[in-house]
């Protein structure tokens, strides 16, 4: 069985999430590391112009959305679980505040000066060229040129989210938001502030909850288990070998739709709404497979969450 393949960049908060939950599961993984901005040759043979990141490989299979990655992992490697039971239901609620609501109103919190962008230009990456790219992509769900005229209003939402989180964690005992052992909702709520606290740091709203900050801190401390980097050109190798292995299959129930074996468009609902095509090969209550051919490599099949996406026929 081929072996994890993580596409992501190190600035990207959802990545540092999915970084997070492979060393949870302690696993091995293979790394590759795009660009924050396109093209991205490693992806956009299998994804088109569909761009969102962090996205989990497995050989011919391509996983999008790390709320979708979560449920995957567990299915592979239930211990330890990222879903026990008693925490499914707030793992969720949690993961779909977070991701997006919560994270669109961190950027105008996250950047505030131009100290803010330096990463950036580490990273080798104007900013202008940046802001130009990111503007249609968060469209509709933010206009990012508003961000200074609605930093209060996004400082009051981070508050409360806040808030929300330290109360949670001292209900269920201080350690963890679902008791004593992480679980997806830690995962979902933790990417965010992780995000503050990158240098240079905007973690200031942080300072009125310490029990939250002290939970951050084993969050950081779970890591990313073990890596080795690998170029796009071997990701892609690894497409090819895979086309004989058999397809992931979800550890929970298919059902039958009537949109199975017809060639639909899939797009997120929120941001980042660049479509992707292809034959529906499976649905579940979770989760939507798309099945493509991509010319030189083969048959990829592309698996999104069902909730944040919208499944449409192709025209």
């Amino acid at each position: 069985m081929s072996t994890w393949i993580l596409h992501h960049y190190r600035l990207s908060p959802y990545a540092e999430k999915a970084r997070l939950m492979l060393g949870y599961k302690s696993a091995s993984w293979r790394s590759v590391e795009v660009s924050p901005l396109p093209p991205r040759p490693g992806l956009q043979p299998v994804l088109g112009g569909f761009r969102r990141i962090p996205v989990l490989q497995r050989g011919a299979d391509f996983f999008i959305d790390t709320r979708l990655m979560a449920e995957v992992l567990d299915s592979v490697t239930p211990v330890p679980p990222l879903f026990p039971p008693e925490a499914r239901a707030l793992s969720m609620l949690i993961a779909n505040w977070a991701e997006p609501r919560a994270f669109v109103m961190m950027g105008p919190v996250r950047f505030e000066t131009r100290e803010d962008v330096q990463p950036l230009l580490e990273a080798g990456i104007q900013p202008g060229d940046f802001l130009r790219d990111r503007a249609p992509f968060m469209a509709p769900a933010v206009d990012t040129r508003r961000s200074p005229a609605v930093r209060a209003s996004a400082r009051d939402h981070v508050v409360a989210y806040l808030t929300v989180l330290d109360e949670l964690l001292r209900a269920a005992g201080g350690l963890h938001l679902c008791g004593a052992k992480p679980s997806a909702a830690d995962f979902s709520a933790y990417h965010t502030l992780w995000w503050l606290r990158q240098p240079p740091q905007r973690d200031a709203l942080l300072q009125r909850f310490p029990a939250l900050r002290d939970w951050a801190d084993r969050m950081a401390a779970i890591g990313h288990g073990r890596f080795e980097p690998m170029t796009p050109d071997e990701a892609l190798l690894d497409v090819k070998a895979a086309q004989r292995d058999s397809a992931w299959k979800p550890a929970w129930p298919t059902v039958d739709d009537e949109r199975l074996g017809q060639l639909m468009v899939v797009n997120a609902d929120d941001y980042g709404r660049d479509p992707i095509s292809g034959i529906v090969s499976a649905v579940s209550d979770r989760h939507i497979t798309l099945t493509r051919e991509v010319p030189d490599l083969g048959t990829v099949r592309v698996h999104f969450p069902k909730v944040g996406y919208e499944l449409i026929a192709a025209t």
